[in-house]
């Protein structure tokens, strides 16, 4: 029968992987990436033999913002799987795919957005029900 266990190995492998790749990003990248580079989160199968590694990046030169951090970073995901082979003692050392992370950039535009309000408008937005618990009362009945 397959051990199934309740996810803390799987989280605390993430964790411990994520830590890895942001150290050797500060350690061996901080030239060829200006700025500043976050792993924002990281999702791993139970057989920890991939992973998909959500990134974000900011800096304060606009002509550095367009540079595509998900693909400069998996132009040096086999350097960075080597170090997590050597680091972690695991039986499979994850094969690395970057994507940009969408949902940080969507969050400073809101809060870009919301900042832009003027007075009149945010006292129109305090009048709006956002009670959502009535929704999911309705949908259950």
């Amino acid at each position: 029968m397959k051990n199934i266990g309740d996810g803390r190995r799987k989280t605390r492998v993430e964790r411990e992987v994520q830590l890895l790749i942001s150290q050797y990003i500060i350690n061996h990248l901080k030239h060829d990436v200006p700025g500043v580079v976050t792993v924002t989160r990281i999702q791993m199968p139970s057989d920890f033999r991939a992973a998909q590694l959500f990134v974000t990046y900011f800096d304060s030169n606009p002509e550095a913002r367009k540079i595509d951090i998900a693909k400069v970073l998996q132009s040096w995901s086999k350097d960075i799987q080597n170090e997590i082979a050597h680091k972690l003692k695991m039986r499979y050392c994850p094969k690395l795919t970057f994507f940009k992370d969408e949902a940080t950039d969507r969050i400073l535009k809101i809060e870009k957005l919301l900042a832009d309000l003027s007075p009149e408008q945010k006292a129109n937005i305090d009048d709006i029900d956002l009670d959502f618990d009535d929704e999911e009362t309705e949908e259950e009945n």
